[in-house]
């Protein structure tokens, strides 16, 4: 069998590999890091790798034959949310659950572009450790109708669900290796539906499909072990519960979290990630949505777009941009391109319909890290029209169910990791989300975090859970009469 020689971060791995098949497949045979947003297809163009003697490749398009040397590009650390703000009322100073103070609990955050760890020590009720990792099953797409459509693929599932198992097994086992008598007595995970049944192996194809029914959406107790995570097999894995196939866990236990003012009566819950999901939430009733936002902000579909890692273009203004770790540019990453696409309005180098006449550059090849400029396009321009009317006509039709103004809410509360750094005003001026100087805006911080770490600590935030839950009415904006219409006129900036 031919032979592949894998250069990574200074380390060097020599593998077999078998001919007909490519080389994005050959590497994550091999564990390898890559990203596939488009999930092999060809179309996103973020799984290039360099190919000694033979150059820049996409590593999906690419069918080696014989020995060779791949140098794969250094990711760096990816720049996760992992803060939150817990509910007062339950954010007690002790939980009541154990004795010993080495006993803990794990939260699980499970989203669809990372994956964030919270250790909770069981006697103090503190957070001890938060770990955030970019969510490995992105190397087979950015978004969840890309990785379910890969579960029709021979052994696809298993695929997905191993990739989040081991990166449940990475991070108990090296937690546990810094204390050997840490004992871990319970596991609670928010996520969205899509991810709950990927980590539980259930095919979420029926998601995909009219008329987009769940396997299931109820909270699930179930054996750690029988998910093949190495804990004793006396430890539960607890799947907090989902609204339906499209609001899940996540915005669900992250409502639940939430404990406002007296004084906020209405409010717009948003998590402008991936699926968009969000919610208005009243005294009486909860109204809830997802919205087909695709994973723009989360530079899957952009040009030069990246994940919050070093070297991406995180804020933009007049003076120039700021990168992640104040590294020489490589990409645009959600929050940079907020303000670019804020940027270009204001000067006029794009119009209210959106049109660029050619790429806009913002970093020459000579000064960015990997000696190519980084650009906006005008299909990157596109992108965003698509990705902002989604989120905007989604709020604006949740408030016709509840028969509110946007001027009659208290508050919006920006949840998840976009939604925490990026700046509201420039999210105001591209029409992402609606303006009222009378309605304040404010970051949340991972409150599907908090909803799991609530969830380890208090048996009775399951009541508060289900509360809500009865609460919530899902629309589904496909069916939505004015749907079309709204998704149409709110494409202009």
């Amino acid at each position: 069998m031919p032979i592949i020689n894998i250069q990574h971060q200074g380390k060097k791995l020599t593998k077999n590999f078998k001919t007909g098949e490519s080389l994005l497949k050959i590497l994550l045979d091999h564990n390898m890091p890559i990203t596939a947003n488009c999930g092999g297809k060809g179309t996103c163009g973020k799984c290039k790798v360099d190919v000694k003697e033979e150059g820049i490749v996409l590593a999906c398009q690419h069918y080696p034959e014989h020995d060779f040397e791949v140098h794969l590009p250094n990711t760096g650390e990816a720049k996760i949310l992992s803060t939150h703000m817990l509910n007062d009322e339950m954010n007690t100073s002790e939980s009541t659950l154990a004795e010993s103070e080495n006993n803990y609990g794990l939260a699980i955050d499970i989203g669809t572009t990372s994956v964030v760890f919270y250790w909770v020590n069981l006697q103090s009720g503190n957070i001890d450790h938060v770990e955030g990792i970019q969510n490995p099953q992105t190397c087979y797409g950015a978004d969840v109708i890309t990785r379910i459509n890969h579960c029709a693929a021979e052994e696809g599932l298993f695929a997905l669900q191993k990739l989040i198992v081991d990166a449940i097994n990475d991070n108990i086992l090296a937690f546990l290796a810094k204390d050997s008598s840490v004992s871990l007595c319970k596991i609670s995970v928010a996520a969205n539906t899509c991810m709950l049944h990927l980590l539980t192996g259930v095919d979420p194809m029926p998601m995909a499909l009219a008329p987009f029914i769940a396997p299931f959406t109820n909270a699930k107790i179930v054996a750690a072990s029988s998910l093949g995570i190495k804990v004793n097999e006396d430890i539960k894995i607890h799947l907090l519960p989902s609204a339906s196939a499209f609001v899940g866990a996540d915005i669900v236990a992250g409502i639940t979290s939430l404990n406002p003012p007296e004084n906020i009566q209405n409010y717009l819950f948003l998590d402008i990630g991936t699926n968009g999901e969000m919610a208005v939430v009243t005294p009486e009733k909860i109204y809830a949505c997802a919205t087909a936002a695709g994973p723009a902000f989360e530079g899957a579909t952009i040009s030069c777009g990246m994940g919050a890692f070093d070297g991406a273009i995180s804020a933009f203004d007049k003076k120039g941009y700021h990168t992640i770790g104040d590294k020489a540019p490589v990409g645009i990453c959600g929050s940079g391109l907020i303000d670019i696409m804020a940027y270009l309005l204001e000067n006029g180098i794009v119009e209210s319909e959106g049109n660029l006449s050619e790429d806009y550059v913002l970093v020459k090849a000579s000064e960015s890290a990997h000696k190519e400029a980084v650009y906006i396009s005008p299909q990157d321009i596109r992108e965003v029209q698509l990705a902002k009317s989604a989120i905007f006509t989604g709020i604006k039709l949740l408030l016709q169910e509840a028969n509110l103004d946007f001027s009659q809410l208290d508050s919006v509360y920006l949840a998840g990791g976009f939604g925490n750094y990026m700046n509201p005003d420039n999210a105001v001026k591209i029409g992402l989300i609606p303006h009222d100087e009378q309605v304040p805006v404010v970051p949340v911080g991972n409150t599907s975090g908090a909803g799991a770490v609530l969830h380890v600590l208090h048996p009775e935030f399951n009541d508060k859970i289900n509360t809500v839950l009865h609460k919530i009415t899902t629309i589904d904006l496909s069916e939505h009469p004015d749907f079309g219409l709204e998704f149409a006129m709110n494409m202009y900036f």
